[in-house]
């Protein structure tokens, strides 16, 4: 959508819907009511922070995948955000709706493994699985880096987006499955300062070393990068291995 905006209004008219849309998601978040927690006396802002670094930093397959996920950020999540536009404009020679194209095959292909994947009782083991889809996200990084033809790059993105909603999926659900309830919220924090974090520093990173490298040469790189962390974690990490996404029956 957002290509065909700028195709017709420019990238300012972009930005101009993109606020328009922001407002209507304000606009459905007011009425909610959130209900108050129980007041605790005894409660510490600092030991409570404490105790959520404490579990993740003791817990070596939830404290595996906060790292892994940070990986990701940094050499794929911010590489995609940089530099498939510029890829789809210098290397594919298209514009803005083909970049859009791009990003909305994967879109799709997400939105379909997710969907696959919430329609399954069980998925065990998932963290076996999980390292699987993070060593084959890094080999369809690698060819799309490498890949001359538009064909063949559209091809390889929905195939990634299958792949990342396994990824993105087991990754969350593995961390959810595996932390006490009582410290899911400060878990779940340092999970998304990882992702969130993590992409605008991946996406310097991309930008650095497409100029000093190429755009091509660098998206392949982080692409093998991605393969070596996941074949070392695959070795290295038999408790993650083992990890199951789901509670084991009783």
């Amino acid at each position: 959508l957002c290509g065909a905006v700028i195709a017709g209004f420019g990238v300012g008219g972009s930005f101009a819907v993109q606020a328009g849309l922001l407002t209507v998601g304000l606009a459905a978040l007011v009425p909610l009511a959130v209900p108050k927690p129980a007041a605790r006396a005894d409660r510490n802002v600092l030991r409570e922070l404490g105790e959520g670094l404490s579990y993740v930093a003791h817990h070596p397959g939830v404290r595996t995948l906060l790292v892994v996920l940070l990986v990701t950020a940094l050499v794929m999540a911010g590489t995609f955000n940089t530099l498939i536009p510029k890829i789809a404009k210098d290397e594919l020679g298209t514009g803005a709706i083909g970049a859009s194209l791009l990003f909305g095959a994967m879109g799709v292909g997400m939105l379909m493994s997710s969907l696959l994947l919430a329609s399954l009782p069980r998925l065990e083991p998932g963290g076996r699985y999980f390292i699987l889809t993070m060593i084959g996200g890094g080999l369809l990084n690698t060819v799309f880096g490498l890949s001359p033809w538009y064909g063949l790059s559209i091809s390889i993105m929905f195939v990634t987006g299958w792949n990342a909603g396994f990824f993105t999926n087991l990754n969350m659900t593995l961390v959810q499955s595996n932390t006490p309830q009582a410290l899911m919220g400060r878990v779940m924090s340092i999970y998304m300062l990882c992702m969130a974090g993590g992409m605008p520093l991946g996406a310097l990173l991309a930008g650095t070393m497409a100029d000093l490298t190429s755009t091509r040469t660098w998206f392949a790189t982080c692409g093998v990068a991605l393969v070596v962390v996941g074949v070392l974690v695959f070795v290295t990490q038999p408790s993650l291995r083992r990890m199951r996404s789901s509670p084991a029956p009783r």
